[in-house]
């Protein structure tokens, strides 16, 4: 709209100055205004389009033999200059080339075409109806009467060439503000890349946390059923045997007062057990455990193990029942066949989780059989 209001203005004072030498609205003037509003609102609007091109050629070859058109040689000479430079359109032309991986079929295409050298005159064949100005503007010098229409000539020409400048100004602007909005495009997208990688490392940095706590809680049961637990059975044990001495030995107080002893730290005992038991089951990891037992063999044997996990969670009992499984087979698979190759399949139905284990293995010719299905 900015830019409409500018070549309005050019269009007002070169009005103004054609009336002021002419005196009078001839038909050629009302026609060069009305090409010079078309060719205004075509270049706003379809830049550098071959209607918008045409339409200046028109005006600047009229503004040639008609004189009264040289009041709209500014909104042409605007318009002109907000044609895009043709080294613009060369490397764009190369760039769509390069792109389509025509470059090495078509070496020596010429760097410009047909649309390209009409462009170049278009942007430049303003100059002509300026320099015709001039030309009059000396002629008429001569005769004292026409030195003022001759000043306002070439106010006017120097109004043509400041409607070029302005228009590549606002040129120079609209390329200016579409390159801001193309990075700030490439701003928003690097935003969106790093917000995704932020949020996955934060996923990552989660399930770290949540490995390094399971594992914790798995060595925690560990040390206690390899410590405590132990510990615990030798007590057990040494109260059942001083129990037993007692008994022989007529002490019946002190018999009774071991089996106490047995009963409290036998009722410890299932205690610990529990939370051990309860330590391993909150330390299970389905998926890693899964992994761990498919994959534990994969240094020591020749074996490819093919892996596809359908299941995310399971209770702790069915994580050790599949884990067991899938180490027995192998083991049975490795011992006992000539298999390059094992698939190991877990799904995950609204009834039941599915393991199924094959192998390539074969006995002299047999064909290739199924390990194990669970």
């Amino acid at each position: 709209m900015r830019r409409l209001l500018l070549q309005a203005i050019f269009l007002t004072f070169g009005l103004i100055a054609n009336l002021y030498i002419v005196g009078d609205v001839s038909a050629e003037l009302v026609c060069g205004a009305l090409l010079a509003i078309c060719c205004a609102a075509v270049g706003e609007y379809a830049r550098s389009s071959a209607w918008t091109i045409a339409i200046l050629l028109m005006l600047d070859c009229g503004a040639c033999f008609t004189p009264s058109w040289c009041a709209m040689m500014p909104v042409a000479a605007y318009n002109a200059a907000m044609l895009p430079a043709v080294s613009q359109n060369v490397e764009q032309h190369r760039a769509g080339r390069n792109h389509a991986g025509l470059r090495s079929q078509l070496p020596n295409m010429p760097q410009y075409d047909a649309m390209q050298i009409t462009t170049v005159i278009a942007r430049w064949v303003w100059i002509i109806p300026v320099v015709a100005t001039l030309v009059r503007c000396r002629n008429a010098g001569a005769h004292a009467d026409d030195m003022g229409a001759a000043l306002i000539a070439v106010l006017l020409a120097l109004h043509v060439v400041l409607g070029f400048m302005v228009g590549l100004l606002c040129a120079r602007n609209v390329t200016l503000t579409r390159q801001n909005r193309r990075l700030q495009d490439s701003k928003r997208d690097q935003i969106r890349r790093l917000r995704s990688q932020l949020a996955e490392s934060e996923e990552d940095r989660a399930a770290s946390v949540r490995v390094a706590t399971l594992a914790e809680r798995t060595r925690i049961a560990r040390e206690i059923h390899d410590n405590v637990g132990h510990m615990l059975t030798r007590a057990i044990m040494q109260s059942e045997a001083a129990q037993v001495v007692a008994q022989v030995s007529g002490q019946e107080q002190a018999a009774q007062g071991f089996a106490q002893i047995h009963d409290t730290v036998g009722e410890a005992m299932t205690l610990v057990r529990g939370a051990v038991h309860d330590l391993k089951d909150e330390g299970t990891d389905f998926v890693a455990q899964i992994e761990a037992s498919a994959h534990g063999l994969d240094d020591s044997s020749t074996v490819n193990v093919t892996l596809s996990n359908g299941i995310d969670a399971a209770p702790a009992a069915v994580s050790r029942c599949f884990a067991t499984t899938i180490r027995e087979a192998l083991n049975n698979t490795i011992r006992h066949s000539m298999a390059r190759n094992v698939d190991i399949t877990l799904r995950d139905f609204p009834a039941l989780w599915q393991l199924r284990i094959q192998d390539d293995g074969a006995c002299g010719t047999m064909a290739p059989k199924e390990t194990s299905t669970v």
